[in-house]
C-alpha cells in the first residue's frame, strides 16, 4: 500500500493563531472548530476542489456544509450575479427578480402556492413558526430530539442530548434561558405514538410540528415507512401546521426536494443552503391559506435584506442549472457509489460500519451494524474511529466534514469519483493497520 503523503498545516495554524487575536474562537461558526488536525484556511475553490493556505488541492465533499450544490465558482451563477451587480446591489424595494424566483420555485416544487424570502435557514424557520402560530392561534410547537433547526434559543433544544437525558426540552448550550423554549415540545423521531401523546397532553395548543424529513444534521437517519405521512396526517387531524425543514434536503434530494422525493405535501417547507449555490438566501413555501395571515395583517414578515437582488439572481441561476435533465440521477448514483465503496472497503477489513441517508447526503457510522433509527442510535457510533478515517482521507486529498456527513453535488463527476474511491480504499487500509 502506498503511504499517505505528508500533510502540512503550518500556514493554516499560523492563520488560526492570528485570527484568534481579533476574531472570537478564531472561526466564524463554532461548528468549524472541530476536526483534526486543525481548522483549515482556504484560499480559493474551483468546482469540486478546494485549495488551502498550505497549497493542498482537496476534493470537497463538504460543499461548505451543504450550500455548494454546484461547487465553487460555477459559471452560470457567476454570470447571473455579475449581471445583477452591474444593475444594483440592493433596492429596499420590489424588483423583477423576486417575481421570477417565486414563480420558478412554485413551478418546480410540488405543493408550493406561495413563498416568502429570507436570508438564512435559521431566520426562515422562525418565519415558518410565526406563520403557523398566526394561522392557528396556538403557542406551542413540536420538534424532534436531535433535529437541528438553527441557532435561535427556541429551536436549539435537545439537539445534542446525552444518552442518559430524558426526552424533553433541554438547552443545547449556555445562554439559553428556559422561558425562551418553554413553548417547545420535544419527542423522539420515528415514534408516531409519542407524537400523538404530545397532542393529547397539550389539547388545542400545538401550532406546528417541525421536522427534518431526513435527519441529516444528526447522522442522516431515515424516516421509517409511513412516518412522514403520519406526521402530516396527525397535524391535519389536530388542526396544526406540518413543517418540513428542508434547509438541507431542499433542491438536493430532488429538484422538488423532500416533497418530490417522498411524494408528500406538508403545509410548509423551509429552504436555504442548496437553493443559491453558496449565497445567503432562504425561503418558506407552502399552502396559500397559511400565507394569508401576511396579506390580512394577522402577522408580519420583514427584513431589510429579504429579497436581495444579488442573492435571488444566484438562486434563480442555481435552480435553473439543477433543472437540467439527469442532474439528480447523477448525484444519487455518485452518492450510492461512495457509500458502496465505504461499506465494502470496511467489510473487507472486518471493520463494523454502516451508512445511512439518501444519495446526495449521507452519513458514515463506524461501530454500528444497523442503520440508526433516531438520534440516540447515533450516539453508539465510534466517533474516534471516524475521526481517524477522516484524517486518513485528508492525507489522501479528500476533505469531508467532522460529523460523519458527506455531501454530493452536481459538480461531482467521474474523475472526482475515481479519486474518492481510491482514497477511501487507502484510508480504510490505513485504519485497519493502525487498529490493534
Amino acid at each position: 500500500m502506498t503511504a499517505a503523503p505528508p500533510f502540512s498545516i503550518e500556514a493554516s495554524t499560523a492563520l488560526l493563531e492570528r485570527s484568534k487575536r481579533s476574531l472570537a474562537m478564531g472561526v466564524s461558526s463554532g461548528m468549524r472548530k472541530a476536526g483534526a488536525p486543525a481548522p483549515l484556511f482556504f484560499e480559493r475553490g474551483e468546482g469540486a476542489w478546494y485549495f488551502d493556505a498550505d497549497g493542498h488541492r482537496l476534493l470537497d465533499y463538504t460543499l461548505a456544509w451543504g450550500p455548494l450544490i454546484l461547487g465553487n465558482a460555477h459559471p452560470a451563477v457567476i454570470a447571473a450575479v455579475t449581471d445583477q451587480l452591474s444593475r444594483g446591489f440592493a433596492f429596499g424595494a420590489q424588483h423583477r427578480g423576486e417575481i421570477e424566483l417565486a414563480e420558478l420555485m412554485t413551478s418546480v416544487v410540488p405543493g408550493l402556492d406561495r413563498v416568502i424570502f429570507s436570508n438564512t435557514g435559521s431566520e426562515a424557520v422562525q418565519a415558518a413558526l410565526r406563520l403557523a402560530r398566526a394561522f392557528t392561534g396556538r403557542p406551542l410547537f413540536v420538534k424532534f430530539e436531535g433535529h437541528y433547526h438553527g441557532w435561535f434559543n427556541n429551536v436549539l433544544v435537545s439537539y445534542r442530548s446525552k444518552a442518559t437525558d430524558p426526552v424533553t426540552a433541554l438547552p443545547t448550550c449556555g445562554g439559553q434561558p428556559h422561558h425562551e423554549f418553554a413553548d417547545t415540545v420535544v419527542v423522539s423521531w420515528n415514534d408516531r405514538a409519542a407524537l400523538e401523546r404530545a397532542f393529547a397532553d397539550h389539547p388545542g395548543q400545538i401550532a406546528a410540528v417541525l421536522t427534518e424529513p431526513l435527519l441529516a444534521n444528526s447522522g442522516s437517519c431515515e424516516a421509517e415507512p409511513g412516518f412522514l405521512a403520519g406526521v402530516i396526517d396527525c397535524c391535519r387531524r389536530h388542526g396544526a401546521v406540518s413543517v418540513f425543514d428542508e434547509v438541507i434536503t431542499g433542491f438536493r434530494l430532488a429538484l422538488g426536494g423532500a416533497r418530490e422525493h417522498f411524494g408528500l405535501a406538508p403545509d410548509l417547507s423551509v429552504y436555504a443552503k442548496a437553493m443559491a449555490a453558496g449565497f445567503a438566501l432562504a425561503a418558506v413555501g407552502g399552502r396559500k391559506e397559511i400565507f394569508d395571515v401576511l396579506d390580512d395583517g394577522r402577522t408580519i414578515h420583514a427584513g431589510t435584506y429579504n429579497g436581495n437582488p444579488v442573492n435571488l439572481a444566484a438562486g434563480a441561476a442555481t435552480i435553473r442549472t439543477l433543472s437540467a435533465p439527469g442532474t439528480f440521477e447523477r448525484m444519487h448514483a455518485h452518492g450510492r457509489a461512495l457509500r458502496a465503496r465505504i461499506e465494502s472497503a470496511a467489510a473487507a477489513r472486518s471493520i463494523p460500519l454502516v451508512t445511512s441517508g439518501s444519495g446526495p447526503v449521507f452519513s458514515v457510522h463506524f461501530g454500528l451494524t444497523a442503520k440508526p433509527r433516531d438520534y440516540r442510535d447515533t450516539l453508539r457510533a465510534d466517533a474516534n474511529r471516524y475521526a481517524a478515517f477522516r484524517l486518513a482521507l485528508l492525507h489522501r486529498g479528500v476533505y469531508v466534514l467532522p460529523d460523519g456527513r458527506w455531501y454530493v453535488g452536481a459538480v461531482h463527476g467521474e474523475p472526482e469519483l475515481a479519486h474518492a474511491l481510491a482514497a477511501i480504499d487507502a484510508a480504510m487500509g490505513d485504519l485497519a493497520e493502525s487498529t490493534p
